[in-house]
């Protein structure tokens, strides 16, 4: 261990920069798992939200029904969640669910997914 000076010249005993090293690691690796299951939770939601409108709307490619029931979900939503939720971004969950109707492709096609993440949908 040595002493140096800090960003704020406060004195600061440095470890072994090995340890140090390892250390650090075991922080930016947990890092990273939280910001891919993060990631991963919001895929998810939003291929759920998109298949519950496609159900609400009974299938249909675009009914006038799916118009006041996006409006009426995006008000209500950010009311209660805050930003975000507004009706292009609903419909492009919407969209998203249409595009990977089958989970299993989904995460076929996310680079970053991992075997244990596997969407488990209701």
């Amino acid at each position: 261990m040595r002493m140096t000076k800090s960003r704020n010249g406060k004195a600061v005993v440095k470890t072994e920069s090995v340890f140090y090293a390892q250390v650090r690691d075991v922080f930016v690796q947990a890092r990273q798992f939280v910001h891919k299951t993060a990631n991963f939770a919001m895929v998810k939601a939003y291929w759920l939200v998109g298949k519950m409108i496609v159900e609400k709307q009974g299938g249909e490619a675009k009914a006038a029904y799916g118009d006041r029931l996006i409006a009426s979900l995006s008000i209500q939503l950010t009311a209660d969640l805050g930003k975000g939720f507004t009706q292009a971004n609903l419909r492009y969950m919407r969209l998203f669910y249409l595009a990977f109707r089958n989970c299993h492709t989904l995460c076929d096609e996310l680079s970053w997914s991992h075997a244990s993440n596997k969407l488990v949908l209701l």
